[in-house]
């Protein structure tokens, strides 16, 4: 079974996420914010990670170049509710795996995790 951790400060974007992928098999993790993050991802090895880019406490791009740094293997998507071109093309080149808009779509969501890890 497959390990994913979800980082995002809203914690229904965290629930609609978990609910999304609720039948899938799937280990589901999640972090409301950069400490909790690196906790987990310290303590489980993690197979993939959804993180949002706007947080309260820090910006996603710090958290994504961190991950990188520390596990330069582990799938990033990146999450945002901003479409904006500037944005994804920092994430591609900070090592994102992808980057995913809200409202997340499940089929979507689905279709990047299975093309990061394999099917779920």
């Amino acid at each position: 079974m497959k390990n994913l951790l979800i980082i995002d400060d809203d914690d229904r974007i965290r629930k609609i996420i978990k609910i999304q992928l609720h039948k899938k098999s799937i280990n589901i993790f999640d972090a409301p914010d950069k400490s909790t993050t690196f906790e987990i991802l310290n303590k489980a090895k993690m197979d993939i990670v959804i993180c949002d880019i706007k947080m309260k406490d820090t910006n996603g791009f710090v958290i994504l170049q961190e991950i990188k740094k520390k596990f330069p293997e582990l799938p990033v998507i990146m999450l945002t509710g901003y479409i904006d071109k500037k944005v994804s093309e920092r994430a591609a080149k900070l090592g994102s795996f992808d980057f995913i808009t809200k409202p997340v779509r499940r089929e979507n969501l689905i279709s990047i995790i299975s093309r990061a890890i394999g099917e779920i």
